[in-house]
């Protein structure tokens, strides 16, 4: 995935880059893990009561088998499909736009304009990598119906105290355009 292949006539080319690789872990993770772990036991635990503890048809047992893959996705195997798409994701950054691109199980491609964001924002750690978010979570509904849409980021990506400065001069001209 190449950067300029994304450009735009007239459009300049500020910094291009790629999230840093292996299993990252956020602090909506641990909910998530918590959760996964209950769920993914307790499908274990009916499929073990099921065939061993009670004597019930064997669809009985079967039954728990959707159960205890998506418990271990939810636990374990999300960390691992989210490291996957990290290390085949692409940002680019122009006068104009952010550009997030996926290349995972087909191409994806979010574009964000920098005049029409509201909010950035910069979350950095100590060694200088960090998560810009362009724009706000929304959070819909309530109760058992509550959705969040997180915004378009740039994630963990290195100097990201100095790409965040790169957008925000960025907005600032094109604002003042």
């Amino acid at each position: 995935m190449q950067g300029s292949d994304v450009l735009l006539a007239g459009e300049k080319l500020l910094w291009k880059g790629t999230p840093e690789p292996g299993l990252k872990f956020q602090p909506r993770d641990f909910f998530l893990t918590a959760f996964g772990l209950f769920f993914f036991g307790f499908s274990v635990f009916w499929m073990y009561a099921t065939r061993y503890e009670f004597e019930v048809p064997i669809y009985f047992t079967l039954f728990g088998i959707p159960f205890v893959v998506v418990g271990a996705y939810i636990s374990i195997g999300r960390y691992f499909w989210e490291a996957y798409k990290r290390g085949r994701t692409a940002y680019t950054l122009t006068d104009r736009r952010a550009i997030i691109r996926v290349n995972a199980f087909g191409q994806s491609q979010k574009t964000v304009t920098l005049n029409d964001l509201e909010e950035v924002e910069l979350e950095e750690r100590a060694d200088g990598s960090g998560t810009i978010a362009f724009g706000r979570d929304i959070t819909t509904g309530s109760g058992d119906n509550r959705h969040t849409s997180y915004a378009p980021r740039f994630e963990f990506i290195k100097d990201a105290a100095r790409v965040y400065n790169l957008v925000e001069k960025a907005r600032n001209t094109t604002a003042d355009a």
